[in-house]
């Protein structure tokens, strides 16, 4: 029976392990942690029970103070028991991987594992094993910006901000990605006074311009100051605070501001340090992931990487894609990882989500394309629930008409977003993909305006 050891128990990991115990391979399963890795434990998991339970709040609170649907004299979130619910959650995850590990007959390994030779791990500087694949699925950790220490009380990263005591007066949030995004909205509706910080000139910058000025607009209708275009820097950490300097990237201005809190939200570096790649010779990009080739192979032909370790996008549902590829290629069946229609998804209110081109790629590239809009505000369900902030935008091919690009703020993003990426996966015309019948009244009608719009043919626009 083929041995397998994976070293990572997160998304990628655990959904590789789970595919080849049962095709009937001996697995052992090594994590110095808990089952399900950072997405479960501190990263999507936890964030999306409070985004969800406080966006639900926030629309809760708004239909009682302005449309004066409820009457409420004392509405108010306790956040102790937010924060059980959550770690209930955590764990009944964490308890249903386990039972699932001991269902498949799983080994799993708590302790860190080192490789020692091309089939040799040993763990927790003891026990050795031997595999005869590995596959490497170490995830990643957060990144910090120079001059910025993680002290876990005033300078804190994504991973331990749970951890703080108490919740801060004044945050500050350093990065305009998703988790800086995330965190800023989760932070903002418990009532501490957010500022985010980008060094670049677009907030959020892996977002299409027009999304992204959408959601400028959000976080400041929700009095979340938003400041593009300012490198940080520490000028003095307190005890309870820090003082930093904001310096303009695009004119000679300076602005102090000090905060109870400063979250790093920069990007995450992978794991691949400490785990003995150096003993068998397994190549590194210059950016420190592990390089692998279109089957997930590294240059050692029986050991295998996936998920943040690689120079992939950073997301559990990428991670746990390659578990599956891998899962295959050492199955025998050689497949190949494509990665061109991945989707990335904000969490909060609105959602945003998003798959393929934006329009500045299109326009750099010079490639001929039309585009399709439809606003969440002329939509029936949007209306009928109160949620009407948002619009869905379609990039779509001149000439083959075929979808470059989808780009959703508004919500229910994260689901309507799946429509799109099955068309595009599998090279589907727009006309192909309003030939079929959308229900009513969803908001996935307002994905069919905005596809008809493409073609001229949207009706309530």
């Amino acid at each position: 029976m083929k041995k397998v050891a994976i070293i990572g128990c997160g998304p990628g990991g655990y959904y590789a392990a789970v595919r080849l115990a049962s095709a009937g391979l001996d697995v052992t399963l090594i994590d110095k942690q808990y089952a399900g890795g950072t997405c479960l434990n501190v990263g999507c998991i936890p964030t999306k029970v409070l985004l969800d339970h406080l966006s639900l709040y926030e629309h809760f609170i708004e239909s009682s103070t302005k449309k004066k649907i409820f009457s409420v004299s004392d509405a108010k979130l306790n956040l102790e028991n937010l924060r059980t619910f959550q770690s209930d959650v955590i764990k009944q995850l964490q308890d249903g991987l386990n039972k699932l590990f001991k269902k498949k007959k799983i080994n799993f390994i708590h302790g860190e594992a080192k490789l020692l030779s091309e089939k040799k791990v040993q763990i927790n500087s003891k026990e050795i094993i031997e595999a005869d694949e590995i596959i490497i699925a170490t995830g990643s950790k957060p990144r910090t910006i120079p001059g910025f220490q993680f002290d876990k009380k005033v300078i804190v990263s994504s991973d331990d901000i749970w951890n703080v005591p108490s919740l801060p007066q004044k945050l500050l949030v350093i990065g305009s990605g998703p988790i800086g995004i995330e965190f800023a909205r989760i932070f903002n509706v418990l009532g501490s006074n957010v500022t985010v910080v980008e060094i670049q000139e677009k907030i959020c910058p892996i977002l299409d311009l027009e999304i992204s000025e959408n959601l400028i607009r959000s976080l400041k209708r929700r009095n979340i100051t938003v400041k593009p275009n300012f490198a940080s820097k520490l000028l003095e950490k307190k005890e309870k605070t820090a003082l930093i300097e904001f310096i303009s990237t695009s004119e000679s201005k300076k602005e102090n501001g000090e905060y109870d809190q400063v979250l790093i939200a920069v990007g995450r570096k992978p794991n691949a340090d400490n785990l003995g790649l150096e003993n068998v010779g397994v190549e590194l990009e210059p950016q420190g992931f592990v390089k692998v080739n279109q089957y997930l192979q590294t240059n050692i032909k029986n050991i295998w990487a996936i998920g943040d370790v690689t120079n992939y996008p950073q997301l559990a549902h990428t991670a746990s894609f390659q578990g599956r590829v891998v899962a295959e290629n050492i199955l025998g069946k050689k497949k190949a990882f494509q990665g061109d229609f991945i989707p990335s998804c904000i969490f909060g209110y609105p959602e945003i989500a998003f798959v393929g081109a934006t329009e500045e790629s299109l326009k750099l590239k010079n490639i001929e394309y039309k585009v399709g809009k439809f606003l969440f505000l002329a939509s029936g369900k949007a209306k009928a629930s109160g949620l009407t902030e948002g619009l869905v935008k379609i990039l779509m091919d001149k000439v083959s008409k075929k979808v470059l690009g989808a780009h959703i703020i508004g919500p229910e993003a994260s689901n309507l977003i799946h429509e799109l990426v099955v068309a595009m996966q599998n090279n589907l015309t727009v006309d192909q993909i309003t030939s079929s019948i959308h229900a009513h009244p969803t908001y996935s009608e307002v994905v069919l305006e905005a596809l008809e719009d493409c073609l001229g043919e949207a009706v309530h626009v």
